[in-house]
C-alpha cells in the first residue's frame, strides 16, 4: 500500500494510512508469530520448565538473530525497528512518556522498543533475566547514553531502588509469565515508581477476535503434545486490572487494541513503597 501511494503520488491522507498498516502489521506479526509456530521451527526446550526463565531465553539468543527472531519474528534491523512503533506510540500516548521521565522497561529483551524509548526520555533502564538477551541489547544500545542495562537474577526488581522511576513498563514479555509471576512484577513496579509514577502492561487480548483466534489454534495444535515452555499464555482486562488494583495502584484503566489488550494505572502521590 505505502509503495503504491508513494509510486502513484497519491495524496499525504493515503500515504499516511498505509505507513500505519505497515507499522500495525509488523507490531501484530511480533506477538502472532510465536503464539500460531507455524512458519518457524521452534526448538521444543523440553529439558526446562516454564518458570526457569533465564534458561529458556538463554537458549533462545544464542545469536542476534535468533534472539531477535524469539523476540518479534524479526531478524533485520530496519524491521525490527519497524516492528516497535505501534508499541512506542501507545507508551507515548498512553504512558505519557517525555522528556523529563525516567523510564524502566521490565523484560527488555534485545532493546528492541528502548531503543526507540531512549532518546524521548532523560533515561531508559532495560531489566531482563536473560544474560544473552542484554548482551545483544548491549550492542544495539551501544550509542546512547542514557541508557542502562540490569540483569535480574530472580523474578522481581529486588536490585532496583524504590520511588527510582517514573514509568515502568512490559511490552510482549508478561505472556510468557505465570499469573503468579506476572502479579510479583506489577507489585514490584508499584515499589520502584515513585508517587505519580505510571505502570503500563499488555499482552495478546484473549476476549479479542483475533486473540481468541490464535488461543483457540494453539489448544487445538498442542492438546495432545508437550507444550514449550516459552508458549505465550493471554490475559484480559480484568486479570491486568486487578493486578493493578491490588498492588495500589490508582486511576487504571483498560484499552482494547485489538490483538492487545494494555492497561495503565498511576500510583498514588501520596503512596509509599
Amino acid at each position: 500500500m505505502l509503495a503504491f501511494a508513494i509510486m502513484d503520488h497519491l495524496n499525504a491522507i493515503w500515504a499516511l494510512t498505509a505507513a500505519i498498516s505497515l507499522l500495525f502489521s509488523s507490531f501484530v506479526w511480533g506477538y502472532s508469530v510465536r503464539a500460531l509456530h507455524e512458519t518457524i521451527d521452534w526448538p521444543p526446550l523440553s529439558n526446562w520448565r516454564r518458570q526457569e526463565y533465564a534458561a529458556v531465553w538463554n537458549s533462545l539468543a544464542d545469536s542476534m538473530n535468533d534472539a531477535a527472531m524469539a523476540a518479534t519474528g524479526e531478524t533485520s534491523e530496519s524491521r525490527l525497528r519497524s516492528s516497535a512503533m505501534e508499541t512506542v506510540r501507545n507508551l507515548l500516548e498512553l504512558a505519557a512518556i517525555s522528556a523529563r521521565d525516567e523510564v524502566l522497561e521490565i523484560g527488555c529483551g534485545v532493546g528492541r522498543i528502548g531503543k526507540e524509548i531512549a532518546p524521548l526520555c532523560r533515561s531508559w533502564a532495560g531489566a531482563d533475566i536473560s544474560a544473552n538477551m542484554l548482551g545483544h541489547a548491549s550492542a544495539r544500545l551501544k550509542n546512547l547514553e542514557n541508557t542502562r542495562l540490569i540483569h535480574l537474577t530472580s523474578v522481581g526488581l529486588n536490585d532496583l531502588e524504590e520511588n527510582s522511576f517514573d514509568v515502568v513498563y512490559a511490552t510482549n514479555m508478561l505472556a510468557h509469565l505465570d499469573e503468579i509471576d506476572r502479579w510479583w512484577y506489577v507489585q514490584e513496579a508499584f515499589r520502584v515508581l515513585r508517587p505519580g509514577g505510571r505502570i503500563f502492561i499488555d499482552n495478546m487480548d484473549m476476549e479479542s477476535e483475533a486473540g481468541w483466534s490464535m488461543f483457540s489454534k494453539d489448544a487445538i495444535r498442542y492438546r495432545d503434545v508437550q507444550r514449550p515452555p516459552y508458549m505465550p499464555r493471554f490475559s484480559t482486562a480484568a486479570e491486568f486490572s486487578a493486578y493493578a488494583k491490588r498492588a495500589g495502584f490508582v486511576d487504571t484503566r483498560a484499552h482494547h487494541r485489538s490483538p492487545l489488550v494494555i492497561v495503565t494505572a498511576t500510583k498514588p502521590e501520596t503512596a509509599k513503597a
